[in-house]
């Protein structure tokens, strides 16, 4: 009986195998036929639809539930990014009311949000995506390579149009990678980097959306992309003030002890909102540990202190000379 089984698996594993096999295969003949009939000017409607699980692969749809109410920004910062919003939402009122109708051709925006991790870069752009109504399309550069020459550029086609009949925001996530500046052609790797960078380049300009590139390595970005990037917005570590804003924004509605002392904290800890997030949470699991019913200022501080022994482990190990944790 167990041999009978054991031959059965391996035969449903042998059929599985062929029948992803045959899906590959299929899909790649549909995808250059697709190819061959846009070359020719046709247009299918359904062509999006069909090709969607591809697409699907290489983006992280996030529905926002972030307001603007939960940004927790210094003020020049946050100024820039209401900014940003009031632009998109007045477009017709900038064009017409100042004569920028030739200068100003469409509603695309292209933000580029600098700074460490923990920043607020990502939260800022799941806000914006709130605010407008839409969704947000997370890409990261990792999931667009592809190991066959003129794939990759094809994937940022595939990822623009998905975004733009899905009226999604499109967030490009460590964006150095996919922006940095264009090399002199030496060998076949160069000449498929630079391809996709005027690929990119290319969709961006034909993009009639929001999109927004996160970096930590601004020095690395193409001039090219430097240009066409409409508000270059510096995320910095915030001060003791908004330190004190972050707590207390992030401790909202937890059942906090009276001793807490968030003014005290902020003054003590140079955290980013990532690091208080997760000293936040350190607190809680402090406090659960020793079944407290709420979080008291021991708890915080222990929590902190979690979070910069983790730092300096991190850094003294050579592993990582930023504070970046997993909450």
């Amino acid at each position: 009986m167990a041999k009978n089984q054991q031959s059965l698996e391996r035969e449903v594993k042998l059929l599985r195998k062929q029948v992803n096999t045959l899906n590959e295969r299929v899909r790649d003949r549909f995808d250059f036929l697709l190819d061959e009939l846009k070359e020719i000017g046709y247009r299918n409607k359904f062509s999006l639809e069909r090709n969607e699980s591809n697409v699907v692969s290489m983006v992280s749809a996030i529905v926002p539930k972030k307001n603007l109410s939960d940004l927790v920004l210094p003020f020049d910062v946050e100024s820039q990014v209401i900014m940003a919003l009031k632009q998109i939402n007045n477009y017709s009122k900038l064009v017409k009311g100042y004569g920028l109708k030739k200068i100003l051709k469409t509603n695309t925006i292209a933000l580029n949000f600098i700074g460490l991790p923990g920043t607020g870069k990502t939260l800022t752009a799941e806000v914006v995506a709130k605010h407008l109504g839409k969704k947000l399309y997370v890409v990261r550069y990792s999931d667009l390579v592809d190991s066959y020459v003129g794939e990759t550029s094809k994937n940022i086609v595939k990822v623009f149009n998905y975004a733009r009949e899905n009226s999604a925001v499109l967030f490009f996530d460590e964006a150095d990678a996919i922006a940095s500046t264009r090399t002199n052609v030496m060998n076949a790797t160069d000449s498929e980097n630079n391809l996709v960078r005027n690929v990119l380049l290319k969709e961006l300009e034909n993009f009639n959306g929001v999109v927004i590139f996160a970096t930590n390595l601004a020095e690395n970005f193409d001039k090219a992309f430097e240009r066409r990037i409409h508000m270059h917005i510096l995320f910095k570590m915030p001060e003791a003030p908004d330190r004190e804003r972050l707590w207390k924004t992030l401790c909202k509605g937890l059942k906090v002890h009276k001793d807490v002392n968030f003014k005290e904290l902020s003054h003590r800890y140079s955290f980013s909102g990532g690091n208080v997030r997760n000293a936040i949470l350190n607190a809680a699991r402090v406090a659960l540990n020793s079944n407290k019913k709420s979080l008291t200022m021991e708890d915080f501080v222990k929590g902190c202190d979690l979070v910069e022994k983790g730092s300096l482990s991190m850094t003294s190990s050579g592993v990582n000379k930023e504070l970046r944790y997993i909450g």
